[in-house]
């Protein structure tokens, strides 16, 4: 009786690196639209948080007849120290602090959040410590990849640039949304002229207005959107790979610095109230009629809406609707949406 042993299925060296070239073939073929549907639902989440924030906006104005501030300053001329806090700084930032974000939280379903909050000390009390350090996902934007869980407010280190965290230290929640102040920028303007926004400041031969919706203590109606709230921006992304933003408040002499250890961006260091609000620039005491950011303008301004969405970056404007605006946007529109009473004829090709 012959034996013939059974044959070994298996694939030959040659077969598995075919087969491993296909498969790879097709993954490089795959991942970009993979990438792609990802980065275009993570737009449409963006989107829906700024159009539910809008809802939020509105509901507050039908309670208090008004827009919230982008952050509130409740002490009149007094300076001293709370906390370990020094106040007022540079600006006048001073008690309580408290931002547009924490003014809405009982708008967005975080009533149990705003309770919790003792809204008569201020927003850096250590008695308010452990909740604003609560991450809302509604503040957050999916495609920001800077941070999300929180950060270390910080002060100016002295070169301008750079920030140090206070000691003790004082840890806010992250938001990838700004408010909108207009062209110029509140935290620019001179001590005597920061006392109240709501006078203009005088410099040289022009007028420094903050002519946005939000600023601190502004008390902005839909009658005093002017332009329209179709064409007058709102708020707008800020992604914490550029600097970090809060929905909490603003602390004196607090900082919002560039984030260099995730790029090696050429700007500066901005004071307080950068810490919740951006504009667009071309500020007066900054370069007149030259510097204007618009969304993802690549010099990185700390005070500037940015994202991380290719080609631009999602805006509410006033009237609730959230529209994408490109970063090649003509500069001046930009300017003409960021104003609240500007009287500008503005382009629909935007």
């Amino acid at each position: 009786m012959s034996y013939s042993p059974r044959s070994r299925l298996a694939f030959t060296l040659i077969e598995l690196l075919v087969t491993i070239a296909i498969m790879a073939l097709l993954m490089a073929l795959v991942l970009p639209a993979i990438q792609k549907v990802r980065a275009a639902a993570d737009k449409m989440i963006c989107a829906s948080n700024l159009r539910q924030l809008g809802i939020a906006l509105h509901n507050y104005h039908g309670d208090y007849l008004r827009f919230p501030p982008s952050y509130l300053r409740t002490s009149n001329r007094q300076t001293g120290t709370s906390y370990g806090i020094n106040y007022p700084d540079d600006n006048w930032n001073g008690l309580n602090g408290w931002g547009w974000g924490t003014l809405l939280l009982p708008y967005i379903e975080q009533d149990s959040v705003y309770k919790s909050l003792n809204l008569n000390v201020p927003c850096w009390a250590p008695e308010n410590a452990e909740f604003v350090k609560t991450k809302i996902k509604l503040f957050l934007c999916p495609s920001a990849s800077g941070g999300s869980d929180g950060f270390a407010v910080e002060y100016d280190s002295g070169d301008g640039k750079h920030g140090v965290p206070f000691n003790p230290g004082i840890i806010f929640a992250h938001s990838h949304y700004v408010t909108n102040a207009g062209v110029n920028q509140p935290w620019g303007r001179t001590f005597a002229g920061s006392y109240d926004f709501n006078v203009p400041e005088q410099f040289g031969t022009l007028s420094h207005i903050i002519n946005g919706p939000f600023y601190r203590n502004s008390k902005i109606r839909i009658q005093d959107v002017r332009d329209g709230l179709s064409e007058t921006v709102f708020l707008g992304e800020h992604s914490s790979i550029l600097s970090n933003k809060t929905w909490v408040g603003v602390v004196p002499g607090a900082v919002t610095c560039p984030r260099f250890d995730q790029r090696p961006w050429p700007s500066d260091s901005n004071t307080g109230g950068c810490l919740v609000g951006a504009h667009s620039g071309p500020d007066v005491r900054d370069h007149p009629q030259v510097i204007i950011h618009a969304p993802n303008n690549p010099f990185g301004h700390t005070d500037e809406m940015w994202s991380e969405h290719p080609g631009g970056a999602n805006v509410l404007f006033g009237d609730g609707s959230v529209r994408f605006i490109s970063q090649y946007i003509n500069p001046y529109t930009w300017v003409a949406l960021s104003t609240r009473n500007g009287g500008e004829a503005i382009s629909e090709d935007y």
